[in-house]
């Protein structure tokens, strides 16, 4: 250890040196206090042994300068006196010594406070350097985050959230969103909207909206579906997240007119759609796992679709809102969101009614920290005024016919429609009614397979019995066996048609009298199958006896 002996006495100065070599520290003396500072910086003591009373620059003078000289790290004093006042010792102090040797001492002593504050010293340097590499660590930190928020400003530049009939709130708890909410026109007047709720908050999930926000924005534009675009987002979770990260979402896409929405519901909570009056009509339930944890051959991609009447609206918010507790770590829960919703929804989603809500959940919160990011958003189920992308599509001039023969082997498959619909959509013609296509062939299909090839009952899917209606359902797939699905589908280009018909080698029939048709607004979660190909397509007859569905569809409709 090196220190600076500050003393007028030569003695003295002799004195301690030689104790202290002894005691195996370095030692440089000075005469009095202006020596002592000239000799700082070329020294560099790490203990100084100063003297009260000495001439041209006393110890009393000397010792906060020294103290101002040393910077951040400990320079441990002691003061060396002969004079025992009590007023002295406390000025000692005072003027930043940290301990006093009263002359005469004993050697012993003079050691014990020499390694004494040799290790407040080298704790002190230690604090120092900690804090040091902390300082770099913090700036390097904020430095990555600035990279990292510019390249989330720039990824979600294209976000379009601002049109009249969407509103969208997100808090979240640190300066990075987990939650993210997209959307963006699509080129038929259409409209996608994604919410997603990454696990955990901060940094690490926020960048997570990296992948999905790139492929939401393209997606969108080339007008792909809904279950196209959560195959694709999970996809690309699943090669990039850890094990312990996913990401709930809700997917969800709007007709032009407002008459129709297409949803994918994973790990979300249920979103509420209201009726014209804001009653709940409906919730929207997860019916799939969450972006990120299924491979792609396990992943389900299957959708939902509504059809709906003018005035309706859909609320999707993350599981922050339902979770977020106030002082008496109470949670807003489901139906206490849901009656808020439609207390404030009754009659449309103005900017007015929307932060009526938003402020409900903050007088509700007060004060009380958020666990989890919350995010909110209103889709205002209305003509979306969007005009649609001029588009040259080349129509496909020679007529086919083909004939798909779908065993039990391919009704386990998770969802063989979309397999189907992707390849008849490599057609320039088809593609833009990919999205009306799906909702004929897997609403068909599953209402043949369900009713015809099962011999399910509807009135199984209630709130009680529905997830046991799909264990069963389930169950009876897997005992099929010589199972043979028929589709047969013409395309009819002088006819601007696409028409196909579907039966089985089951000997029951699937007419439609075994699936109830109802309107959404009865919140019955059966029954709109047939109800729905109905709507979309031109024409539906039930051929044979009700063992032959027929259904055509017009490529001249308008895409709505």
């Amino acid at each position: 250890m090196k220190i600076l002996v500050v003393d007028d006495q030569k003695a003295n100065q002799i004195m301690l040196t030689g104790l202290l070599t002894s005691f195996g520290h370095e030692v440089v003396c000075a005469s009095n206090g202006r020596e002592a500072l000239g000799l700082f910086e070329q020294v560099q003591p790490q203990l100084i042994l100063l003297d009260v009373m000495m001439p041209e620059m006393d110890g009393f003078e000397t010792a906060p300068r020294l103290k101002a000289m040393s910077g951040n790290v400990h320079l441990p004093i002691i003061f060396l006196t002969a004079l025992d006042s009590q007023d002295t010792l406390l000025e000692c102090l005072k003027v930043g010594g940290d301990d006093f040797l009263s002359i005469p001492f004993e050697p012993v002593v003079l050691q014990a406070k020499v390694n004494a504050h040799a290790r407040v010293r080298e704790l002190s340097y230690s604090i120092v350097e900690k804090n040091r590499a902390l300082a770099w660590h913090t700036a390097r930190m904020e430095r990555e985050q600035n990279v990292v928020q510019h390249m989330l400003e720039n990824a979600l530049a294209d976000n379009q959230l601002n049109y009249s009939f969407v509103k969208s709130y997100l808090r979240a708890t640190s300066d990075f969103n987990g939650d993210v909410c997209l959307g963006r026109k699509g080129p038929f007047g259409n409209y996608y909207i994604f919410l997603g709720d990454f696990t955990g908050h901060g940094l690490a999930p926020a960048t997570g909206a990296l992948p999905v926000a790139q492929a939401f924005f393209s997606m969108a534009e080339r007008g792909l579906s809904v279950g196209d675009m959560a195959t694709e987002f999970n996809n690309r979770l699943y090669k990039v997240l850890p094990d312990d990260m996913f990401c709930a979402a809700i997917v969800v896409e709007m007709s032009a007119n407002g008459d129709r929405i297409s949803c994918w519901n994973g790990g979300m909570p249920d979103a509420l759609l209201l009726d014209a009056q804001g009653r709940l009509a409906h919730r929207i339930k997860p019916q799939h796992m969450a972006l990120g944890i299924l491979s792609r051959s396990e992943f389900n991609s299957q959708l939902e679709h509504y059809f709906l009447s003018p005035g309706q609206r859909l609320v999707m918010f993350s599981d922050g809102v339902v979770e977020a507790c106030n002082h008496k770590n109470q949670m807003i829960g489901e139906e206490r969101f849901a009656n808020w919703v439609t207390e404030m929804l009754d009659s449309d989603c103005s900017e007015v009614q929307f932060n009526a809500i938003v402020q409900r959940i903050d007088d509700f919160t007060g004060n009380a920290s958020l666990n989890d990011d919350l995010s909110l958003v209103c889709l205002q189920c209305q003509p979306t005024g969007l005009e649609p992308q001029a588009r040259s599509i080349k129509g496909y001039h020679l007529p086919f016919s083909l004939r798909v023969t779908l065993t039990e082997y391919d009704v386990r498959d998770r969802d063989p429609m979309q397999s189907m619909v992707d390849s008849l959509a490599k057609l320039d013609a088809l593609q833009p009614h990919k999205t009306s296509l799906y909702l004929l062939f897997a609403e068909s299909f599953n209402n043949l397979l369900e009713h015809s090839v099962l011999g399910m009952q509807s009135e199984l899917k209630h709130e009680e019995g529905f997830e046991r209606y799909y264990e069963e359902r389930q169950s009876r797939i897997e005992q099929l066996q010589g199972l043979e699905i028929y589709f047969d589908i013409n395309y009819e280009p002088n006819l601007n048609r696409l028409a196909f018909t579907l039966s089985s080698n089951s000997e029951h029939r699937f007419d439609g009298r075994c699936d109830r048709s109802t309107t959404i607004e009865n919140d019955d979660t059966y029954g709109r199958g047939i109800n729905l190909i109905n709507q979309v397509a031109d024409k539906v007859e039930w051929r044979d006896g009700g063992t032959l569905l027929y259904v055509s569809y017009s490529l001249s409709r308008p895409l709505v």
